[in-house]
């Protein structure tokens, strides 16, 4: 079973790459000449990728992916002619899964695709629409990242094209950034009783649409995105956001059972720099470094990291736990980190002013202002300055006796009566001559206080 599974998605990865290169123009063509003008919609978790809600590009910082092809790919031409609409979306979705994988080569046949599905579908005679699916399969490639105007263009068809109005109607206005009306069209629709294709498709944009108001109802459809497209980008798509989500509501199991799975089936992905920059975000609301059972969590999640990744991560976790008070933590995280930095790099430089900030009581001092004074402050950023200044002043207070309050002279005050010792053996002659001078010092001020205000 698991070989015949194989064999059919490498034919199909296959097949759609050999479709894909037969629809550019010759083998000559660049993707980015031939691609089709992305489109901006309302996204599922208030971000805004190009191309489609299943977007999110690779932002900087991430893990180096693989990198697209810059010039031609040279692609075998095949014969097209008589392809429908819906067996052009299959080939789409068999290229987005590929995308899913972390193949640059389908991510830019899947650009160029979306730009000859356009001519393919603007320039199909109407009566290709009273097919039902391939009037559906226009929704999809609407929903994948194609032009508005072909949907725009069915809805003006006399007779309407076999697919239900609100459908098509509402997927066009989530592109257009019509959140309430796209909400009121799509919520008719169960996802389960879409075809899978279809369905998982909706259950996504609606997700997008209630993540706001409804949270929990948005985990539920991007789980059922998940069932009903799996192995594809929109599962892919649909956990990336669910982890940010689970992460907001600060669910953390969820989050941490979410996160591996992810990380073990997409790890590759060309958008796993979305999925990196939303982990981190989840890391810092969920507070692993506040709690040390949320701490040993972490560990084994940041596992499954390559070691950049986790050496950000550890640094992130590290300086949450300083701030906070947390030191601890911070002692252990610091420890996690250090193995992973390389010796004077800028992430060792500010790992010793963590360790420094975590390292500060009475019996540390002076190893701590060693660590310190090895630090060189134009390396910091500001906001680990700020820190550093602050550790100083701790550090400084520990130092020396603390400043009086006002009004007490001397540099302690005694607030408090000490009972005298019960062996009398502890008074020494010259302690016995003090007391009998200062009491005989207070009887002659009392006699002199007495004295002015008689005269007075």
């Amino acid at each position: 079973m698991t070989r015949r599974m194989t064999r059919r998605r490498t034919w199909c990865s296959a097949s759609a790459l050999l479709l894909a290169g037969s629809l550019w123009s010759g083998a000559g063509v660049t993707a980015p000449e031939r691609a089709a003008p992305d489109n901006t919609p309302v996204n599922a978790l208030a971000e805004t990728p190009a191309g489609g809600p299943l977007g999110g590009e690779p932002l900087p910082g991430a893990v180096p992916l693989p990198a697209v092809p810059s010039g031609p790919v040279p692609v075998p031409a095949v014969p097209v002619s008589g392809i429908q609409p819906f067996e052009l979306v299959r080939t789409l979705q068999a290229l987005q899964g590929e995308v899913a994988q972390g193949d640059a080569r389908a991510h830019v046949a899947q650009r160029a695709l979306l730009g000859r599905m356009q001519d393919a579908f603007l320039s199909a005679p109407p009566e290709t629409w009273a097919d039902q699916r391939n009037a559906r399969a226009a929704v999809i490639y609407l929903l994948s990242g194609g032009n508005p105007k072909v949907v725009r263009q069915l809805i003006a068809l006399t007779p309407p094209p076999a697919v239900e109005d609100d459908l098509l109607r509402g997927a066009l206005a989530y592109v257009d950034g019509n959140a309430e009306e796209a909400r009121r069209r799509l919520s008719r629709f169960d996802p389960m009783d879409l075809p899978p294709n279809l369905g998982g498709q909706v259950a996504l944009v609606r997700a997008a649409l209630e993540v706001a108001g409804q949270p929990q109802e948005a985990l539920r459809l991007l789980g059922i995105a998940r069932l009903l497209m799996p192995g594809t980008l929109v599962e892919e798509a649909a956990l990336r956001r669910e982890v940010f989500l689970a992460g907001k509501l600060g669910e953390i199991d969820r989050f941490q059972s979410l996160s591996i799975r992810y990380l073990r089936r997409f790890k590759g992905s060309i958008y796993a720099g979305d999925f990196q920059r939303r982990f981190g975000m989840a890391l810092d609301g969920l507070g692993f470094g506040l709690d040390q059972r949320r701490f040993v969590l972490l560990e084994g999640l940041l596992a499954e990291f390559e070691v950049p990744v986790r050496r950000q991560y550890y640094m992130a976790v590290t300086r949450q736990a300083v701030v906070s008070g947390n030191l601890e933590i911070a002692r252990m995280a610091a420890g996690r980190t250090r193995p992973l930095v390389a010796e004077g790099s800028p992430d060792e430089v500010r790992l010793r002013l963590y360790t420094a900030a975590s390292s500060l009581a009475p019996a540390d001092v002076m190893a701590t202002r060693e660590l310190l004074w090895s630090i060189d402050r134009k390396t910091l950023a500001p906001e680990d300055l700020a820190l550093m200044d602050a550790v100083y002043a701790v550090l400084n207070h520990v130092r020396h006796w603390p400043s009086p309050p006002d009004g007490v002279i001397g540099d302690i005050g005694a607030y408090a009566s000490i009972d005298a010792p019960a062996d009398p053996d502890w008074r020494r002659p010259v302690m016995r001559e003090a007391e009998f001078v200062l009491r005989e010092t207070g009887e002659m001020l009392d006699q002199a206080r007495e004295g002015g205000r008689n005269g007075g």
